[in-house]
């Protein structure tokens, strides 16, 4: 976030074009609010700004959730030479609107809908009409909205490279803007965008645009060369903080009085988002090529609380293997989830590992068995605090210590040392209630010092103290168990907090 005194700066721009603090009065800027926009809002740097303030302002109640999704529009349409197909709100903002439910509703769109072309009246009329659908839709869903213009496009530092085209070219695209894209096509959309303060469905329109143009003028004054979108789209940090202070303002919040706090409260924020961002958006569903999927969203609301007194981290991109070890013939990554897959007999078990090791650790996971008449009912386990071993049939990804295990077995079964350790007495599968069986589970393993505890569901599995000298840090691995028969397990979420608090945050309690 930039110095906290840079905003007394950027309110003398916003408040140039604002409405007076007594026009300002509306309802508060509360309850489930949801931001819908392109590239620009899914950097979400003004989102996190304004949760910020808002919390400081007393307010620890409301949610403030980002849909923004990069190369989106409210038209639809897409520049000839764009790789994918640009996706349309249109195409999901009904869904957003029936999960959440939100309260309030902002939407920013325009920087993508001219397709980086001259201004075209059949573009314009898309655009107008990709606007009036968000009206309808959202005054149809009972939330307030709250429209916001696009911010400009800065043509200099691209001018500067020699990356912008003149008029009269055959094609344009997002890495060949028409040099006056902002003052012949933005402006139009804005000064469009704006007129619509009027209409009744319409809580309020907030001009984004002309802060951040009077800011840059002002700061060119003294560095020529100064800009906030060093590719001429995407506003940095600082221009993030002129568009949340100009949305502060136009509920009359002062950022100059509202004080977030220390840095780690507002680093704090900045984590729960980039946890909640991609969760929200990959939960909603999208048209997108190469988003990295988000985190199951109850384990990305679980994660987000964890950040005000963990560090959590993901173990699993949900792209790729990177940070793995395993083979390749029965681990891949299908649909955002890491899949664990035989069709040929395993000789041994055969584990997909961590690079990094571990020794107390909070793991939180979401797993799934396929079950099915052809499917082999072999449990699966997490292995950990023990070692990497090479085992039967050339596996080099064997396991010896502790398997903490789970769907159809459950309990802790100590590889290639003393079996069955928990519970110590049990005889064949152990079987719990909680289990889900062929769907989801969420599960949480704590292991603070040598105690081991397992919730699945929200019940506690098991709370077992082993020996110390049989405990040591050591890769955690997902295992596929030996077997004669095909097996599959998917795993989703992934969270670790290494030297967690020693208190479970998944069980329930009554």
């Amino acid at each position: 976030m930039p110095p906290r005194n840079i905003f007394a700066l950027i309110l003398s721009f916003v408040t140039i074009s604002a409405l007076s603090a007594e026009e300002n009065k509306s309802d508060p800027l509360q309850g489930r609010v949801l931001f819908l926009g392109d590239s620009i809002t899914h950097a979400g740097h003004f989102v996190t700004h304004i949760e910020a303030f808002s919390r400081a302002g007393g307010d620890t109640t409301s949610e403030f959730i980002n849909l923004g999704l990069p190369s989106e529009t409210c038209t639809g349409l897409s520049e000839p030479d764009h790789p994918f197909p640009r996706p349309n709100v249109h195409d999901r903002i009904e869904r957003a609107l029936e999960v959440i439910k939100p309260d309030i509703v902002f939407a920013c769109y325009g920087m993508n809908d001219g397709i980086y072309y001259p201004f075209d009246v059949e573009r314009f009329t898309a655009y107008q009409d990709g606007i009036n659908a968000i009206i309808e839709k959202v005054d149809k869903s009972g939330a307030r909205l709250i429209l916001m213009t696009p911010p400009p496009f800065d043509p200099e530092p691209l001018r500067a490279e020699g990356k912008v085209k003149p008029a009269g070219e055959q094609t344009y695209a997002w890495f060949e803007i028409y040099e006056n894209y902002d003052t012949e096509v933005l402006a139009k959309y804005s000064e469009w965008v704006m007129k619509q303060s009027d209409r009744p469905e319409v809580e309020k329109v907030i001009d984004l645009r002309s802060p951040v143009l009077s800011y840059v003028e002002h700061k060119r004054e003294s560095e020529p060369d100064f800009t906030l979108s060093p590719d001429g789209v995407h506003l940095n940090e600082e221009g993030h903080a002129i568009l949340s202070t100009a949305i502060l303002d136009a509920f009359g919040m002062d950022p100059i009085e509202l004080d977030p706090g220390n840095d780690a409260d507002i680093q704090g924020t900045e984590r729960r988002q980039q946890i909640l961002h991609p969760a929200w958006v990959s939960h909603i569903g999208h048209t997108r090529p190469g988003v990295r999927p988000g985190l199951p969203i109850e384990t990305a609301q679980i994660a987000a609380d964890l950040t005000a007194t963990e560090n959590p981290v993901s173990l699993f991109n949900g792209l790729d293997l990177q940070g793995w070890k395993g083979d390749d013939s029965i681990w891949s990554v299908k649909n955002g989830v890491i899949v664990g897959r035989n069709e040929y007999e395993v000789s041994s078990s055969t584990y997909l590992f961590t690079k990094k090791t571990y020794r107390n650790f909070r793991l939180i996971f979401d797993v799934k068995q396929t079950v099915s008449p052809r499917h082999s009912k072999m449990h699966s386990a997490i292995a950990a605090l023990g070692e990497q071993i090479k085992d039967e049939g050339g596996n080099k990804f064997g396991f010896k210590g502790p398997l903490l295990m789970f769907c159809h077995d459950w309990g802790i079964w100590d590889a290639n040392r003393r079996n069955r350790i928990e519970p110590a007495q049990q005889k064949g599968a152990l079987r719990i209630e909680a289990e889900n069986v062929g769907r989801w589970n969420r599960c949480e393993i704590l292991v603070v010092e040598n105690r081991i505890r397992f919730v699945a569901n929200g019940e506690l599995v098991f709370d077992f103290t082993d020996e110390p000298e049989m405990l040591q840090a050591s890769p955690i691995g997902l295992q596929i168990h030996k077997n004669k028969q095909p097996q599959e397990f998917h795993f989703t979420g992934l969270i670790l907090c290494e030297e967690p608090q020693n208190e479970l945050i998944t069980l329930k309690t009554d």
